[in-house]
């Protein structure tokens, strides 16, 4: 008897301090999944389907522009950027990292964007990004910082 009573305590001890172990090559990959499937979402022009990837708190930074703060300042520029029917952006993630507890990672990822400019031409951007994803208590990764910088010529 005496034993049990000391037993419990213990397996309860050594059940509540067991780490747990996250693959983070798997992980990783189901990051870069989601940025894949983002991308195709964009084609779709389904503000609430693109929006729905970030988190509620996010952070957007694009060259010369003001950072975005929150999904509904997202959520416009979203918008506004669909005024242009010549508007695309796709982008492919190249490589991802998670965190050792599996709740933070990031992508470096390049992104072509297409947009008439200010005379009406057509044209076509090359970018180098970097997103910034959280893990949340469902399961899912959302993105939480997005940021982009043109990619040098080649």
């Amino acid at each position: 008897m005496k034993l049990i009573i000391l037993a419990v305590p213990l397996l309860t001890w050594t059940a509540c301090t067991q780490k747990t172990v996250v693959d983070k090559n798997t992980e990783a990959e189901k990051i870069m999944q989601i940025s894949r499937e983002w991308s195709k979402a964009v084609a779709t022009k389904d503000v609430d389907k693109i929006v729905s990837y970030w988190a509620d708190d996010a952070i957007m930074y694009s060259t010369g522009e003001e950072p975005l703060k929150g999904k509904a300042a997202i959520r416009a520029m979203v918008q506004k950027s669909f005024t242009d029917p010549d508007f695309e952006i796709s982008w492919e993630p190249k490589s991802a990292e998670v965190s050792k507890s599996g709740d933070l990672g990031y992508l470096l990822e390049e992104s072509k964007m297409t947009y008439k400019d200010a005379t009406g031409k057509k044209t076509t951007l090359l970018f180098n990004g970097v997103t910034i994803w959280r893990k949340g208590a469902d399961g899912n990764w959302k993105n939480i910082v997005d940021m982009m910088s043109p990619a040098a010529n080649k």
